[in-house]
């Protein structure tokens, strides 16, 4: 794994009206690296997560993705919010696999994973397609290009938006608690499919999750946030077998049982 950092966050703070939800958040993510963050419900994950790509703005601190400001321009010490498209621009780079798959219904599986490269990068459609198909066979759904949605199972849905997500080549992959919203039956497959990407794809890879186990083998390290903070960091073994802080070691306790 290289030591590049592709992800640096930067003394991060994010409000909410007067309800501050992020404090002074400081993490770093190495080009390669799969960082696993945990925490209860409540606790700042998604929304540290969605700042990331500047879905959700920020009221101090920097954010860089491969060393570019994320969703600002700084001048003369002060940051000015880039304008939407150019926003836009900056999350082509960064994909993004949420709870919900957000598929487009009238879209086949092949178009799904094809349409932005076509519409949003101008790829050569055949190349774009033949990309798409490629995807599609590395999550595990070779033969269902021609499939709706609606025919789909909520895990296969899943990996036909991951494949999306990695169709436009992205630096960095963000994964939004994505087997939430999923029968327990079904989650097995789709983890799967980010443990390939995690030890194999040499993908960035920030999973914001609440499977423990997939933590524990997968991620190169794990971060525990609470009330906006982040309480502790380290290596699986580490946050999740010996804990330092009661914090870590009372939600562990509960979540582990």
């Amino acid at each position: 794994m290289s030591t590049d950092v592709m992800v640096a966050i930067e003394g991060v703070d994010k409000w909410y009206g007067t309800t501050q939800v992020l404090f002074d958040v400081h993490l770093t993510v190495d080009t390669g690296e799969t960082v696993c963050v945990i925490g209860p419900s409540g606790s700042g994950k998604s929304t540290l997560l969605r700042t990331v790509n500047h879905l959700e703005e920020i009221g101090a601190g920097r954010i860089r993705v491969d060393g570019q400001l994320v969703g600002y321009r700084e001048h003369r010490g002060r940051l000015h919010e880039l304008r939407e498209a150019d926003a836009c621009r900056q999350r082509l780079e960064i994909g993004m696999v949420f709870q919900h798959f957000n598929l487009f219904p009238h879209m086949t599986v092949l178009e799904n994973v094809a349409f932005a490269p076509i519409r949003v990068k101008g790829e050569p459609p055949g190349q774009a397609r033949e990309y798409a198909r490629s995807l599609l066979a590395r999550v595990g759904l070779a033969g269902k290009e021609s499939a709706y949605p609606s025919k789909l199972s909520g895990g296969q849905q899943q990996r036909v938006a991951i494949a999306r997500a990695l169709a436009m080549r992205p630096k960095v992959m963000l994964f939004d608690e994505p087997t939430s919203a999923l029968d327990p039956e079904l989650v097995g497959e789709v983890l799967s499919v980010m443990k390939d990407l995690a030890l194999t794809g040499g993908i960035t890879m920030i999973v914001v999750t609440h499977e423990m186990g997939f933590a524990r083998e997968v991620g190169d390290r794990v971060v525990f946030m609470d009330a906006g903070r982040i309480v502790e960091q380290g290596p699986p073994s580490q946050v999740l077998s010996e804990p330092r802080h009661e914090r870590t070691k009372a939600f562990l306790s509960a979540v582990l049982r």
